[in-house]
């Protein structure tokens, strides 16, 4: 029993200093693979997770490489089996500011063991500058991640989960480059003229309401009503005075 105890501790201490030497490697491991180039073909796979008679590395990098030749838009798969002094979503970030700079790409990270995933994107860049608006691909990465089966095998669920971002990304830039239909250049056209027809009507109304609440601050005097008898064509009565003047004196 004594025996076993003192096995179990071994085994526990050697597992603590395993973690903590794979907690310490893991940011250099980051510093180290952000600093050096990408993958050539678009995944980082250094544990082997994908089964090579699969065929799921080939066509997920034949996707990627087709995204980028297409678009110019870049897409990066890493997969590693355990996460220990990280994130996927960390992971990701980190890799995409050494990865892709300019912001027009995404990192995509799996856990494999957890089946965590963690997506790199660049959402304080100039708006100007991106490839896809930060609006847009957030509508677009929630389609593609809740259409995705999570039912599936892991590497057929990692598969499925790219197929559908990058239809997405393919969608979307099918739309951009497709000129609105001319029915609705016209129907914009009208809504501008409506529009604009109705901010003149009420800026006239406005104008109106201005000039009638202008005219009810002006003050009027009225004379007062008197209580006289009319004299002398005089509504309000009047007095008369009669004068005489003596004829002039003759001359000596």
């Amino acid at each position: 029993m004594n025996r076993l105890k003192h096995g179990l501790a071994i085994w526990f201490c050697w597992a603590a200093l395993l973690l903590q030497a794979c907690g310490q490697s893991l940011p250099e491991w980051l510093s180290k693979n952000a600093a050096h180039k990408p993958p050539d073909f678009g995944i980082l796979d250094e544990s082997g997770f994908f089964n090579r008679d699969s065929g799921a590395f080939k066509r997920i990098s034949d996707q990627i490489r087709k995204m980028e030749h297409d678009h110019g838009y870049q897409i990066y798969l890493v997969v590693e089996p355990v996460l220990i002094a990280t994130s996927a979503t960390e992971m990701a970030a980190e890799l995409r500011q050494g990865w892709l700079p300019d912001g027009n790409g995404l990192v995509v990270v799996f856990e494999s063991d957890s089946r965590h995933l963690g997506i790199g994107r660049d959402l304080t860049g100039p708006a100007a500058n991106l490839r896809v608006p930060s609006h847009e691909l957030t509508a677009l990465l929630n389609r593609a991640l809740e259409s995705a089966d999570p039912k599936l095998a892991t590497e057929a669920y990692v598969e499925n989960v790219m197929e559908k971002l990058t239809g997405e990304l393919n969608a979307y830039f099918k739309r951009r480059a497709t000129p609105p239909p001319a029915d609705r250049s016209v129907k914009i056209g009208l809504l501008v003229v409506g529009t604009l027809a109705l901010l003149g009507l009420a800026a006239i109304g406005l104008g109106g309401l201005v000039r009638h609440s202008s005219m009810a601050g002006v003050r009027s005097f009225r004379f007062p009503t008197v209580d006289r008898p009319e004299r002398l064509g005089a509504p309000c009565g009047g007095n008369v005075t009669a004068r005489r003047f003596a004829p002039p004196e003759p001359r000596a």
